[in-house]
């Protein structure tokens, strides 16, 4: 965890205008610093779009599926066809989805005990900020007990400077508990994706292979049907011939 700077002693130069100004300005540049935006965010939208993509591609055989999908309008409107011909070539890709899907999870695992070290961050940063803010809050009744024609300047200037550092306290607490979301949110796409990688697509393969060897059965029959059909007619047509 990085250190972040405490509040100094003595609190605050009162005859500096300038640094009642800028009271917690130190804590709040390292603060600023060392919570920029992640990637995790970028990864996390990626590996929905791939999920997305599987998943039209598991539907290319259910036509059916596709034109409920569409509605009516949709179906008038040729959308269900470019939705067909979409998911047709989704699933010639398949294996390309899924490699690009299990490299964007690479990414994702790796970024979650960042997002869990950024939010313990931030939440130390919201307790460094509050005590700044105690410490701010002393010296303003040292202030305001004082008798001295600055008095009412400094006192006013030094309770803005406080609101600022409360209110920005309260934006990171809010930070804090988006980034615990973010973070559980992450584990749930991951083991949403490790279901459908591990055992609905297994299944849905199995599914297939089951329909087209059922469907090579029906025309294997087709087949020996028609093949008996030509036999007669040869021999029906050898017999007139004798």
């Amino acid at each position: 965890m990085i250190g972040l700077p405490e509040p100094p002693v003595p609190a605050l130069a009162l005859e500096d205008p300038l640094a009642v100004a800028n009271y917690g300005a130190p804590l709040l540049a390292v603060v600023e610093q060392k919570t920029s935006p992640s990637d995790n965010d970028h990864a996390a939208v990626r590996l929905v779009a791939e999920m997305d993509n599987i998943h039209q591609a598991m539907r290319a055989h259910d036509v059916g599926a596709i034109r409920r999908s569409v509605g009516l309008l949709g179906r008038l409107l040729g959308r269900d066809v470019e939705a067909q011909a979409q998911a047709e070539r989704l699933a010639g890709q398949l294996d390309v989805c899924l490699l690009r899907a299990d490299g964007i999870v690479a990414d994702l695992r790796r970024g979650l005990p960042v997002r869990l070290e950024q939010a313990a961050f931030v939440g130390a940063a919201v307790n460094a900020i509050d005590a700044w803010a105690e410490a701010g809050e002393r010296v303003l009744l040292d202030v305001q007990a004082q008798v001295g024609p600055d008095k009412e300047l400094i006192s006013a200037a030094l309770q803005r400077r406080l609101q600022h550092l409360r209110s920005v306290a309260r934006l990171r607490a809010l930070e804090a508990s988006q980034l615990q979301l973010l973070h559980a949110q992450g584990v749930e796409l991951l083991e949403r994706y490790q279901r459908i990688r591990d055992v609905l697509l297994p299944l849905w393969r199995q599914q297939v292979l089951a329909t087209q060897a059922a469907g090579m059965s029906a025309r294997l029959a087709s087949a020996a049907d028609a093949q008996a059909r030509i036999l007669a007619e040869v021999e029906a047509m050898q017999a007139r011939l004798r």
